[in-house]
């Protein structure tokens, strides 16, 4: 009997301790500790607000915390096999950073931001323009480049768009990014005067508007602008007639200098400081491969359903017309020559035995890099409906595998 009660008693502490373990074993997961350094005053950036978000089926808030003196913040993982991202916002302005499988540590630089920043610059300004029928369909594109000293962030980018116009969608690239759907929004209190709410950090900034003007066969426009560019381009169709105000300043070519890849346009470019702008464009004219694409739909049920698109009968809605697309045939083959120049990276470095060791945040392989920066990008167009469900796990797998071999090369 008493040897029985000793039996009970054993698997009694036996279970309470694994019990325990078990406990301790899951409330130990994987912890993900930050910094937040501020680009402009070089010191850590404390008081911030930090959200851990999780790119699954949507982008969901997991936990949210704050920045301490040391602009230190740490988040514990319950499953470290998710992607998932950092957002801190300093100053109402947010900044977004990429949390990969496997990632312990995570680091963001915020900027003090201004209304208006010194030295940010417009490189350029381009109206891409084609029209059909009674419809003109017409894209704003800007580039612009902040070297503010100190660095600073302006917290939106404004401009002006001709009386009358409808906008469709809109877009902002950061320099070495992927596009961001943006749509610029009017500002209140002045009359077609419009504004990205997109932050305009230090580097390189590409913005895309589209709108629509009814059109009547012929329409005079003339540009105003916030701020001077450097250059002002007028891009048309060769069929679409262009004629610019007596006195003005344009120069033909037959080469846009934005995107030189773009043939059978006409261009029309003067400085961005000329006070002669006006010009006036006749008669129809699609953008070459958009003429394409358009002959190529061939039957009136199809034009039909074109013509039912928010966009109108002429380019893809929330998108540019394909000469100036990113969208996701261009970013599948963009997709398909980084993972081949990824597999050949990682088949040289291994026959070589020349990979270099991954070293955490400050010093991990640029290759793994490149690689979780796709990957994340490509969660975060699946999540704001860019990336169509098939094309989506095609480009996922092969930049899973990919990634895979990188971090085995890299051990």
């Amino acid at each position: 009997m008493r040897r029985i009660r000793t039996d009970k008693r054993r698997i009694k502490c036996l279970s309470v301790g694994v019990i325990l373990l078990i406990c301790s074993l899951s409330a130990t997961g994987q912890v993900l500790r930050g910094m937040a350094t501020n680009g402009t005053t070089k010191k850590p950036s404390a008081g911030d607000d930090v959200v851990l978000l999780k790119l699954d089926k949507a982008m969901e808030e997991e936990a949210r915390t704050k920045t301490n003196s040391r602009g230190e913040f740490s988040f514990e993982l319950p499953d470290s096999q998710v992607v998932r991202a950092v957002r801190v916002r300093h100053q109402n302005v947010n900044y977004f950073q990429p949390v990969f499988p496997g990632s312990t540590s995570v680091a963001v630089t915020v900027y003090e931001a201004s209304t208006t920043v010194p030295g940010i610059r417009r490189l350029d300004e381009s109206m891409v323009i084609q029209a059909q029928g009674n419809a003109l369909q017409a894209y704003q594109i800007f580039n612009v480049e902040n070297n503010s000293q100190p660095p600073r962030t302006q917290p939106n980018f404004t401009f002006y768009l001709p009386e009358g116009a409808t906008v469709v969608s809109g877009e902002a690239i950061r320099s070495g990014g992927m596009p961001l759907k943006s749509i610029p929004v009017a500002v209140q209190g002045e009359a077609n005067k419009y504004q990205f709410l997109y932050p305009l950090i230090p580097g390189k900034t590409h913005f895309e508007a589209v709108y629509r003007l009814t059109y009547t066969g012929a329409m005079k426009f003339e540009p105003k602008f916030v701020a001077p560019a450097d250059k002002f381009f007028v891009v048309t169709p060769k069929s679409l007639r262009f004629a610019p105000d007596p006195g003005s300043q344009y120069q033909a070519s037959d080469q846009w200098p934005v995107a030189p890849e773009i043939k059978g346009v006409d261009v029309h470019g003067a400085g961005g400081s000329s006070q002669q702008l006006a010009f006036q464009v006749s008669g129809e004219g699609l953008l070459p491969q958009q003429e394409e694409q358009t002959a190529q739909e061939g039957n009136s049920r199809q034009a039909a359903a074109e013509d039912n698109r928010p966009g109108g009968g002429m380019g893809i809605p929330n998108e540019r017309p394909n000469p100036l697309s990113s969208g996701q045939w261009a970013f599948l083959g963009v997709l398909t020559l980084f993972l081949a120049g990824g597999a050949a990276f990682v088949f040289m470095n291994g026959r070589n035995g020349a990979v270099p060791v991954a070293q955490g945040p400050k010093g991990s392989a640029p290759l793994l890099d490149a690689l979780r920066d796709e990957m994340f990008q490509l969660e975060a167009d699946r999540v704001q409906g860019k990336v169509a469900p098939r094309e989506y796990e095609a480009a996922k797998a092969a930049l899973d595998k990919t990634l895979q071999r990188a971090m085995r090369k890299s051990k």
